[in-house]
C-alpha cells in the first residue's frame, strides 16, 4: 500500500477493477500471471490436464485482494 501511496480505509474503498488498474498493482498482476502461466503448464504436462482455472492474485496489505482470471 506504500506504494500506492494509498491508505487502508481508500484500498477497502476503491474498486478492485480501479486498484487492479494503477501502475504498481498491474505490474504485480503482470508477475502474478507470469507465474500462474509456468506454473499451469507445468501441471497440465505433469498431469495430463485438459482444462486449469488459474487466477492471478496480488495482496493489498491485509485489506484488499486484487485478482485477474487468465485464459
Amino acid at each position: 500500500m506504500k506504494d500506492l501511496g494509498l491508505t487502508g480505509e481508500q484500498v477497502r474503498t476503491e474498486s478492485r477493477e480501479a486498484l487492479a488498474e494503477r501502475p504498481a498493482v498491474a505490474a504485480k498482476l503482470d508477475e502474478a500471471e507470469a507465474q500462474a502461466h509456468a506454473y499451469g503448464a507445468t501441471l497440465r504436462e505433469r498431469y495430463g490436464l485438459q482444462q486449469l482455472h488459474a487466477f492471478a492474485v496480488v495482496a493489498l496489505g491485509f485489506e484488499r485482494l486484487v485478482w485477474r482470471q487468465l485464459n
